[in-house]
């Protein structure tokens, strides 16, 4: 059986993405696959558990039977982090090593999702290098690409993990860095032993935050139809000028959101008037049918929240930079991105895996 770990150098890299494209790829290419995530640090309570949301997400996406203490087996809580500060013991290595074994039982492969960074897990001793070492696992790391210092980074961890550094994927290449990647970074971490199988585009409809995950983010009333929510949000406006200013103001920005009191009717006209991606709509005040009429023949959804405007715009900033594959059509995208861009074959080769 063969075991990957997938890390990263930072988070938002799109981890979580890769995983689960990998895994529909090798299920697709005849592999019997099984999904871990060892070590979370971002565990949520819910009435009914504390669970990892995005590992709950991938097992439920996958059809597994593993249960959710055998995909997460070690939950980091605000609770378990005290009482190791105030010096009792911990043993989470021995049931890591257990979930382990019952989850790969009669797998072709064990896919496993990393913590954020190489620091995360140290309080428990499971680390990414010591979770890589207990379980025999060689790693794929995930890296953003903005400047050079991602080479530095990425010698850094071969540095660290020497051989169990299976290669590295680099993510979110924007278009002017691209030639310089593939000419010079590329080459170079191949003359240092470092595989490089994949090399992916930033690309403008993952990086962006759709209409769809403002309004499961900020909740409210949709108006309008839910096809009109694929819509890409790049920039967030305020409308609380004149309506006089209010135009040329709204055509600086394209691919907006146009954050405006639900009493507004009159800047909400003129935002419909410019490239607007959605109207968000503050106070629990519903449109006029005036606004509703020119919405629905520009096809624009309208999202009505019952916060005021300044909490409306401090909540809808928080999704910025946050790349999240909840959603059906950024994993369909990127699956595509990643059938263009990643060598499967040769990944399949660096772990002994032939595909059927």
């Amino acid at each position: 059986m063969a075991t990957l770990y997938v890390a990263s150098t930072e988070t938002f890299v799109g981890k979580s993405a890769v995983c689960i494209t990998i895994l529909n790829r090798m299920r697709r290419d005849g592999f019997n696959v099984g999904y871990m995530k060892p070590v979370s640090v971002s565990a949520a309570h819910t009435p009914d558990a504390v669970l990892d949301e995005d590992a709950a997400f991938i097992r439920d996406l996958l059809g597994t039977d593993t249960s959710l203490d055998q995909t997460a087996p070690v939950l980091i809580t605000s609770s378990m982090i005290e009482a190791i500060l105030r010096g009792q013991p911990v043993a989470y290595a021995r049931k890591l090593q257990e979930a382990y074994l019952n989850a790969s039982r009669d797998k072709d492969v064990m896919l496993l999702e990393g913590t954020n960074t190489w620091a995360e897990g140290a309080l428990v001793d499971l680390t990414a290098d010591q979770v890589t070492d207990l379980l025999d696992a060689p790693g794929l790391l995930i890296s953003r690409y903005r400047s050079t210092l991602a080479v530095d980074t990425i010698l850094t961890i071969q540095r660290y993990v020497g051989d169990r550094l299976l290669g590295v994927m680099i993510n979110q290449v924007d278009e002017r860095h691209r030639d310089f990647v593939e000419t010079r970074v590329v080459p170079f971490l191949e003359s240092r032993e470092i595989p490089v199988f994949g090399l992916l585009p930033h690309d403008r409809f993952l990086g962006g935050v759709t209409v769809a995950e403002f309004h499961d983010h900020l909740g409210g009333k949709l108006i309008g139809r839910r096809e009109w929510c694929d819509k890409v949000v790049d920039n967030l406006m305020v409308g609380a000028m004149g309506v006089e200013s209010g135009l040329s103001f709204f055509r600086r920005r394209a691919n907006k959101a146009v954050i405006t009191g639900g009493d507004r009717a009159d800047l909400q006209l003129v935002a419909l008037e410019t490239n607007t991606s959605a109207l968000i709509l503050t106070g629990n005040i519903r449109p006029s049918f005036k606004v509703i009429d020119r919405a629905e023949e520009r096809q624009v959804p309208i999202i009505l929240v019952s916060d005021d405007t300044l909490a409306t715009v401090e909540r809808a900033e928080n999704l910025f930079g946050k790349v999240s594959f909840h959603q059906p059509s950024k994993l369909q995208r990127f699956d595509e991105l990643m059938d263009q861009h990643f060598d499967y074959q040769r990944l399949y080769e660096s772990l002994g895996m032939i595909a059927s």
